[in-house]
């Protein structure tokens, strides 16, 4: 993998991470609402404050792969016609979205309505991402794959990102039966976007193998080179959901054990790493000397 890509690994990793912490903890305050507004609020309000510097310094990032950063702004001016457009535009206004609803809600005027635009727009940036590389002229990206890959993560990395935020909030305090409920109904969202992308990987593989040699020479690279890195990333990424659900599960009564999250949310992250770093590194181009 060439150093050019690691802005761009890091920028994906790290707004996916922002994308869905954000809509797991608007998903969780939407839950509690009905039942305690002050305590959905409480435990929340950390982490949505992290969403924001989390999403600045992944769209620095992203400012490293052009040519010239100071003439990014140029970038959108294909917004009917670029993928490249599009993710600019969306991934921007969600950090802006995101501002102006941090910033009513230290005014105490915020409201449910622009958290789920906020959302949306996440959304759309996290597609747009990986529709640049679904129409790529690299086969390995050229699949339903990428969209499985870029929005299991997005899943994975909010249920990790938002429970560790979460039990930061609660600062030790004991634990409502409402909240562990709601805690354990978002768990499941990270281990079923660990599972969509474990039973789709070998249809993904057994596709490019039966595909064109630019295709077929990425599904040796996954079977040979990076099988061995492409086995560990799983162990990790799965061995972090893992923990996920025994901290959220066999906690004690009115307690959520925080440095186990915390650990999971670590190890959740080496695996997704991993994962992203095979995921440039074992594509290969249809086109001869590109890179």
């Amino acid at each position: 993998m060439f150093a050019e890509e690691w802005p761009l690994m890091m920028f994906t990793l790290l707004s996916q991470m922002a994308v869905g912490t954000y809509f797991i903890l608007i998903l969780v305050r939407s839950i509690l609402n009905a039942k305690n507004s002050q305590v959905a609020n409480q435990i929340t309000k950390s982490g949505v404050a992290v969403v924001g510097p989390l999403m600045a310094i992944a769209l620095i990032f992203s400012l490293f792969h052009l040519g010239s950063p100071l003439g990014a702004y140029r970038s959108i001016s294909n917004l009917g016609s670029s993928w490249l457009s599009r993710e600019i535009v969306t991934a921007g206004g969600f950090f802006v979205l995101w501002a102006i609803g941090y910033y009513l809600e230290k005014k105490g005027k915020s409201g449910s309505a622009l958290s789920w635009i906020t959302v949306l727009f996440g959304f759309a940036a996290i597609f747009s991402m990986a529709s640049i590389y679904a129409t790529s002229v690299r086969p390995a990206w050229a699949d339903v794959n990428t969209y499985i890959a870029f929005f299991g993560t997005t899943l994975l990395f909010g249920t990790a990102g938002a429970l560790a935020s979460i039990v930061y909030g609660m600062k030790g305090s004991t634990v409502s039966a409402e909240v562990t409920d709601s805690l354990k109904k978002i768990s499941y969202l990270g281990i079923a976007a660990l599972a969509v992308q474990l039973v789709y990987l070998p249809f993904y593989i057994s596709g490019l193998g039966s595909a064109g040699s630019a295709a077929m020479a990425s599904a040796e690279l996954l079977k040979d080179s990076y099988s061995m890195t492409m086995i560990f990333r799983w162990i990790v990424s799965i061995a972090g959901g893992m923990l996920l659900l025994y901290a959220v599960f066999k906690g004690g009564k009115g307690t959520i054990p925080a440095n186990t999250i915390y650990l999971a949310l670590g190890v959740v992250i080496v695996g997704e790493f991993i994962g992203r770093y095979v995921f440039y590194a074992s594509a290969v181009s249809i086109m001869v000397g590109l890179k």
